[in-house]
């Protein structure tokens, strides 16, 4: 966050998936503790998962959220607004974890930042555990963790990318990060 604000002189935060509202609720806490002025954006497709603010009294009283699947909700962002902190923690397959990067990540100013959650590999393992997730809504079994198999079919880790930089990856010994 200090660096967002040093850069940029805000927090402009969208969030894809945000399950009951904790890291926006980080976020916020950080941003209040620095001085740094924070607007937050979330997407997520399950109403019981907008954010709690009886769990998370955190959460900026103004935060925006979008109810919807984030491979439709992209398309509301017509109204040329960027961020420059983008956390994609959504359906962590591999084609849903793709299609939010390439959807949302034209929203990101140069210089911004663009977080994935779970993608670390153990470091006993070379694959992630299966991690069951429900897709019976599109007709599929439940899934693979696909996001680092996601971030390698488009170039993010082998900085095949020029116009993207991995910054830094962290590593678990539980694979969820």
């Amino acid at each position: 966050v200090s660096l967002l604000k040093d850069r940029f002189g805000s927090v402009q935060f969208l969030e894809i998936g945000l399950y009951g509202g904790g890291t926006a609720a980080g976020i916020a806490r950080r941003c209040r503790d620095l001085g740094c002025p924070l607007t937050a954006t979330g997407v997520d497709c399950l109403i019981k998962h907008q954010p709690d603010r009886n769990l998370y009294p955190n959460i900026p009283a103004d935060y925006d959220f979008r109810l919807g699947d984030s491979m439709d909700v992209w398309r509301q962002f017509r109204d040329g607004k960027k961020f420059n902190l983008l956390f994609v923690d959504g359906c962590h397959c591999v084609n849903h974890a793709q299609c939010d990067f390439l959807n949302y990540s034209p929203f990101v100013d140069v210089g911004g930042y663009t977080l994935f959650h779970d993608t670390a590999v153990p470091t006993n393992q070379y694959e992630q555990e299966p991690w069951p997730q429900d897709h019976s809504y599109a007709g599929k079994d439940p899934s693979k963790l696909g996001v680092r198999e996601a971030l390698k079919k488009l170039g993010l880790l082998q900085g095949h990318r020029t116009d993207w930089k991995l910054v830094e990856e962290v590593p678990n010994d539980t694979g969820m990060m």
